[in-house]
């Protein structure tokens, strides 16, 4: 249990922090059977799995639940005057993996950036080689820009 904390296992099982162990377990079996990726074809339900099977595991014994709550509470206090049960909760989808709103300007300046920097770049070092007498093995780095170009491309190309 050492390192950062990846997420609250009380959010990932959809329980509030004061659960017993009956209602962990029930937690815990209801959502193995809709996240187990013999059941669930999406792409994250092994990670999905990993999460609620390792929550279920701290969660059940004493002393582990202790200590990780001890834990929780340096990374992530209850705030006074709201309930656990009004947080977001396990719902299908693990917490790190929802959706978010991105700024679509931010994120196409991104893209243009990495465009102009492989053209520029492969342009650069192309006419280094063929005008200024750089020599042939140059070109190997242009590989940043070859990489950057398709990212790049296939940003802008999202909706």
């Amino acid at each position: 249990m050492q390192g950062t904390l990846r997420y609250d296992h009380y959010r990932v099982l959809g329980i509030p922090r004061d659960a017993s162990q009956h209602e962990i377990k029930r937690a815990y079996r209801d959502l193995v059977k809709t996240c187990h990726p013999d059941r669930n074809d999406s792409p994250q339900a092994s990670t999905l799995f990993q999460a609620v099977h390792a929550a279920y595991e701290t969660l059940r014994d004493a002393d582990r639940r202790q200590a990780y709550d001890a834990r929780l509470l340096n990374y992530r206090p209850v705030r006074p005057g709201r309930p656990m049960e009004q947080e977001h909760t396990f719902q299908g989808k693990h917490p790190m993996h929802r959706d978010r709103q991105v700024n679509r300007f931010a994120f196409v300046g991104l893209h243009v950036t990495g465009l102009c920097f492989g053209v520029s770049l492969i342009g650069g070092i192309l006419v280094g080689i063929t005008f200024l007498n750089w020599p042939a093995y140059a070109i190997v780095f242009t590989i940043p820009g070859a990489v950057v170009i398709p990212d790049s491309l296939a940003g802008l190309r999202t909706k």
